[in-house]
Parts: C-alpha cells; sequence; structure tokens
C-alpha cells in the first residue's frame, strides 16, 4: 500500500516536473511531437472540456495537465489547464497558462478572452482593453470578444480608447 502511494507520488511529482518543463520549452517541443501524441493530446484535451461541464475541475486540470505532456505545442490544452486553475480559484497559475497558450497560438480567442477578464478583475482596465482589441483584431464577431467589450462597457462597434500615459 506505502508503495504504490509511493509510486502515485513519484508519478504525479514526475508529470508536474514535465508540465513545468513543458511550458518553459514550447517552441522546441512542438516541433518533436508526432501524428499520435498529437492526437492523444486532442482527445486528452476534449475528455478535459467535458470535465470543465460536469464541474469536476481537478479531473479536467489532470487531464489537461496530460494533454499539455503529449503535446506541449496544443495552445488549446494550456487554455482549457488555465482555466481548470481559474475555476479552481488559482489565477496566477491560470494566468501562466494562458500566457503559455499565447505563446503558442496568439489568435487563441480563449486565452485572450480569459487574461483579459482576468485583467480586468484585476483592475488593470488598460491591459483589458488591449486584450479587446487582440480579440477584435482576431474575431471581431465571436462570443468572448462580446463578452469583454460587455465587460468593458463598449458595444461591439464602439471605438476602443487609446491607452493612456501615466
Amino acid at each position: 500500500m506505502a508503495a504504490e502511494l509511493s509510486r502515485k507520488i513519484c508519478l504525479f511529482a514526475c508529470l508536474a516536473f514535465g508540465l513545468l518543463a513543458a511550458g518553459f520549452a514550447v517552441p522546441a517541443a512542438a516541433k518533436n511531437v508526432d501524428a499520435a501524441s498529437a492526437r492523444a493530446s486532442l482527445s486528452l484535451a476534449a475528455r478535459g472540456a467535458a470535465a470543465m461541464e460536469r464541474g469536476d475541475f481537478l479531473a479536467a486540470q489532470r487531464l489537461y495537465e496530460t494533454a499539455v505532456v503529449a503535446n506541449p505545442a496544443n495552445a488549446a490544452a494550456f487554455t482549457g489547464l488555465g482555466t481548470a486553475h481559474e475555476a479552481r480559484g488559482q489565477t496566477k497559475l491560470a494566468r501562466k497558462y494562458y500566457e503559455s497558450a499565447l505563446s503558442i497560438e496568439p489568435s487563441d480567442t480563449g486565452a485572450l478572452s480569459r487574461l483579459a477578464q482576468l485583467d480586468l478583475k484585476d483592475g488593470n482596465r488598460a491591459a483589458a482593453t488591449e486584450g479587446l482589441r487582440k480579440l477584435r483584431a482576431h474575431c471581431p464577431a465571436c462570443g468572448e470578444t462580446q463578452e469583454l467589450s460587455r465587460a468593458l462597457g463598449l458595444g461591439l462597434q464602439d471605438p476602443i480608447p487609446a491607452p493612456t500615459d501615466p
């Protein structure tokens, strides 16, 4: 029993280390993913999304972590991992994973939106407005764009205020 627990702890530590290493080495690792790993990552991320819909955020987190290990270039898995952490109240980690997703795929509307929403919650309206600017450039009619526009008190067609100098 103790050996099994020790093995599980070691496996979890290795998974966490691999996930952190993947977060810092995304571009290099992205070039070395085979088709089977990419498919496995997509499947795991889909299962993570289903777990999120069920409200099982811890299971979703684990599935997304495994998806990232399988394919460190899966931006959607990083976004999902951020969403799972955010749902569990871990906003610093969520922010890190949204930023990782955007380093892979700068037009990831989910990561752009969630990161801007976190900025808005943190009182950084300028960063949230910049997030809206990016969202509008990539997907002007997306639900994420509409939601962030409303949160900032702007209509879809309203001009985005220019940044103010401090």
